[in-house]
């Protein structure tokens, strides 16, 4: 796979100039965005990036950072589902700050396991969410043909 493509978004954010990514109260917000098989087994502390992006409505998450930007305040769910195969440490992160964490060893049978984490954050416009890594120089998070490792969050009413 190639991870300098350009995200499946079909019309990712500041495309349009007609002024329909403008966002209104009762409109929908989601997004989920996949990790490209290139960029598994990630060896830096910080955000992951999901670069390969399935539905970005509301356009408010950058596959380029791996960050979410809310457009409109209210209620988001997000979640983090992470192919892991030894060590994975992560988290859900807003604004620089841990809401929900993650640490997953896999067992001695070292067969690839799922980890999950999700919670329900109150944001305001221009807050940010994003997954960020932290731990060990190495996380086993991966993506495959078979297992996919995936961000998506969604505005709630």
């Amino acid at each position: 796979m190639d991870c300098n493509r350009e995200t499946t978004d079909p019309k990712p954010t500041g495309d349009r100039d007609d002024g329909s990514d403008d966002v209104k109260p009762g409109r929908t917000i989601a997004f989920t965005a996949k990790l490209e098989i290139c960029n598994s087994y990630p060896t830096h502390a910080g955000p992951l990036r999901f670069t390969n992006v399935l539905v970005n409505e509301g356009h408010g998450y950058r596959p380029e950072t791996g960050v979410f930007t809310c457009p409109l305040p209210g209620f988001y769910h997000f979640t983090v589902h992470a192919s892991t195969y030894g060590r994975a440490q992560f988290m859900i992160n807003k604004n620089g700050q841990n809401v929900v964490s993650a640490y997953h060893n896999t067992l001695c049978d070292r067969k690839s396991q799922m980890a999950s984490i999700s919670s329900v954050i109150q944001l305001s416009e221009s807050d940010k969410v994003w997954v960020q890594l932290w731990g060990s120089p190495r996380n086993d998070i991966f993506s495959s043909p078979d297992n996919d490792t995936v961000f998506l969050g969604f505005r709630l009413g």
